[in-house]
């Protein structure tokens, strides 16, 4: 399982706690995992390495792995007017780093690559496109729940894919990088296109202010 700061960002503060070998492990974010004979000590461990604020426990996914590291796939959907229809605008895979129980890029020193490309490594062309299809459709169905709460201009979901191929979704960013994105050199395309969709929507922000 995970212990996460509520309201958390960028993969700061994630603590992975799991079972092996008779043993609780506790490891923080990129610090080396320590274990626990005692499932009190384990505890006590989780509880120093929490700083202030509230923590929500998430269920741990077997994750796809690529090179032995983690991946998790950021898939974002944007506006170009306010209360528009959500459009699906990219998605790139995420590897996490070395040693990282996260798979946030910056954070963990990992990579972005093709998910196509990814997806076929793991499960080969036909799996693949099974699930781009059901992210894609996960994420326009998510960010219009999420229209129930807020109306946001742009959303970027983390999903992750367990090794048997289900899709999960882990969590919602409501400002995602755009950085992340654009380090995708093989699709500059999708750089372009996100900045000119939130170029779009700033546009029609200030025409909208105008006009009341």
């Amino acid at each position: 399982m995970f212990v996460k700061p509520s309201g958390g960002s960028r993969g700061r503060g994630i603590i992975k706690v799991w079972r092996a070998g008779g043993h609780v492990w506790v490891k923080h974010t990129i610090h080396p995992a320590r274990s626990f004979t005692c499932e009190d000590e384990a505890v006590r461990h989780v509880e120093r390495l929490q700083e202030n604020g509230a923590y929500m426990v998430q269920q741990g996914i077997s994750l796809i792995r690529i090179g032995g590291r983690p991946v998790d796939i950021r898939v974002m959907v944007q506006r170009t007017r306010p209360c528009g229809p959500w459009l699906y605008s990219g998605m790139v895979a995420k590897v996490a780093g070395p040693g990282s129980v996260v798979t946030n890029v910056a954070l963990s020193h990992g990579r972005v690559m093709e998910v196509k490309q990814a997806l076929r490594t793991v499960f080969g062309p036909r799996r693949a496109e099974t699930c781009v299809r059901e992210m894609k459709r996960l994420a326009l169905t998510a960010a219009r729940h999420f229209d129930t709460y807020q109306p946001y201009r742009e959303l970027g979901f983390d999903i992750g894919i367990d090794r048997s191929g289900r899709v999960w979704l882990i969590e919602e960013n409501t400002g995602p990088s755009h950085h992340l994105m654009k380090q995708l050199r093989s699709n500059p395309g999708l750089g372009r296109l996100i900045e000119h969709r939130w170029s779009q929507y700033q546009r029609a922000l200030r025409s909208n202010r105008r006009r009341v």
